[in-house]
């Protein structure tokens, strides 16, 4: 019972982001080089038997999941809780020099519950994760499932599998460390009677991190 994540194919606002300009007004939309990574990801997930390709809302995503289907032949579905973690107005408002406004210099020390203008709380954003692994739970018996999502999200689904109900802001800048660059593939598995040295490890667990072969 597995289930492939992929991050979206790079946007024109990594771009900009990259070469230290404001975001543009196009920038939730796929550059060339993310189309050329959307249409790979397809490539490389032929034969791995992919029957549903579920997206974020965001433009960048769902303009990688058409790329990913136009080479394994498959739609692909919205989920509305896909989405990035969204940040605060002050974020948006320096970009791209943050200047400490993210999510990782005031969650860490904040109440789970709180949220800085404009932005979603660490609860908010679990709770999104949670719903989207109930979803998957009731689909992965039957499907193989790919779902196109975003650096932040993708992160946060993994602290969830891995800390369970002792997930806490916390343990954000451990998780913040592990890189996932654009159309990295992660994939995760719904394990039931699953035995470690005695100990039961039922649910959700980390097959593989930010596979990059493909790129």
């Amino acid at each position: 019972m597995i289930v492939y994540f992929t991050r979206h194919g790079e946007s024109r606002f990594n771009v900009a982001e990259r070469n230290g300009r404001p975001e543009p007004e196009d920038g939730d939309h796929l550059s060339e080089r993310g189309w050329e990574q959307a249409r790979g990801v397809g490539e490389r997930l032929r034969g791995e038997g992919i029957e549903r390709i579920i997206a974020s809302p965001y433009g960048r995503a769902q303009e990688t999941a058409q790329g990913i289907g136009e080479v394994l032949g498959l739609g692909f579905d919205t989920d509305e809780d896909l989405h990035e973690a969204v940040q605060s107005d002050a974020y948006r408002a320096v970009s791209p020099n943050f200047n400490g406004e993210g999510h990782i210099s005031w969650m860490p020390r904040s109440a789970p519950d709180h949220a800085e203008p404009g932005a979603e709380s660490f609860n908010d954003i679990v709770g999104r994760v949670a719903r989207v692994m109930e979803r998957l739970e009731e689909r992965v018996e039957s499907e193989r499932i790919l779902c196109v999502s975003h650096w932040g999200f993708i992160h946060y689904f993994t602290g969830a599998a891995l800390f369970r109900e002792e997930f806490s802001p916390a343990h954000l800048p451990a998780l913040y460390r592990m890189g996932h660059i654009n159309t990295g593939i992660t994939m995760f598995q719904q394990r039931r009677d699953y035995f470690i040295e005695g100990e039961r490890f039922d649910g959700w667990a980390l097959l593989t991190w930010n596979d990059q072969a493909h790129i």
